[in-house]
């Protein structure tokens, strides 16, 4: 049973960035849902390796998987009146066909970089050209738009969030120095300069050293909406598993802005471009 959502916790979500609904997974189906994750990251550890994070478009997979599983999750009684609730009538949450499931790692600690989806994943050329800072406020602040969820199927800590950082488009200085700090590489210990215990603490005192950041401690099956243009983190370990159903809440607005706009993601470039720049600013 999904517990009523109250108009405080509207208020909450639209004030902090984030809100839990507890345990919205039934004891059955989440050990199917348990069953066919299992699946899905043996297919992607045959794709990424041992470290892959995750499996997207699940329904490409259909061959492998149990796909009656995953529209069971779609269809859990209650679970789109609380989204209607928490949102709006017009938010419905993405078929988990074209969800992803998301891992930790087989072998060794390692953590994201702190950031802020979309805006950081895009090299500034392309911004300016299609949206620009104006445009840019509206779309952030606009709750149509970034409504993501996470809903573990083990508990699931890894996931650390500034409250209220979605409401402002600027990074104060101390969020910008953190994320120029380090790197993607570094954090991953692509060169294995440290021990595992080493690189665990390393990762687990950059999340830390983010001013107002807080630990999401989610339960099995709990339902975890947030705004995902706000700062958040992954911090993985090899010895809790994970696995985390990632999706999204979809509105017609944001679903035409994806099909427009989407095709100008590039993470690897644009992360390494905002690196130069800032470590110039904070050097």
């Amino acid at each position: 049973m999904i517990a009523p959502i109250t108009e405080e916790d509207r208020q909450t979500y639209r004030e902090t960035g984030y809100h839990i609904i507890p345990q919205v997974i039934p004891a059955t189906l989440l050990k199917d849902l348990r069953r066919e994750a299992a699946k899905a990251q043996e297919i992607a550890h045959r794709l990424d390796g041992p470290q892959a994070q995750r499996l997207s478009t699940l329904g490409n997979y259909h061959e492998e998987l149990d796909m009656q599983v995953f529209q069971d999750f779609d269809e859990i009684e209650g679970l789109q009146a609380a989204v209607h609730a928490l949102l709006t009538p017009d938010h419905t949450l993405r078929p988990t066909t074209d969800a992803t499931i998301l891992f930790g790692p087989r072998d060794r600690p390692w953590s994201t970089e702190w950031h802020r989806d979309w805006r950081d994943h895009i090299e500034d050329a392309p911004f300016y050209e299609h949206i620009g800072d104006e445009r840019w406020s509206q779309i952030a602040n606009d709750f149509n738009f970034w409504n993501q969820v996470n809903c573990p199927l083990y508990e699931d800590n890894s996931t650390w969030y500034v409250p209220r950082s979605f409401q402002r488009i600027e990074n104060t200085p101390a969020e910008t120095q953190l994320y120029a700090s380090t790197t993607q590489e570094y954090l991953r210990d692509e060169a294995r300069e440290q021990t595992d215990e080493e690189l665990e603490l390393y990762c687990l005192r950059y999340c830390q050293a983010m001013p107002a950041a807080v630990q999401l401690v989610l339960n099995p099956g709990d339902f975890c909406l947030y705004r995902n243009i706000g700062w958040h983190i992954g911090n993985y370990v090899p010895y809790r598993t994970r696995m985390t159903i990632h999706t999204q809440c979809d509105t017609p607005e944001f679903v035409e802005f994806r099909k427009n706009y989407f095709h100008l993601l590039d993470p690897r470039a644009a992360s390494l471009e905002k690196h130069r720049k800032l470590k110039k600013t904070t050097a």
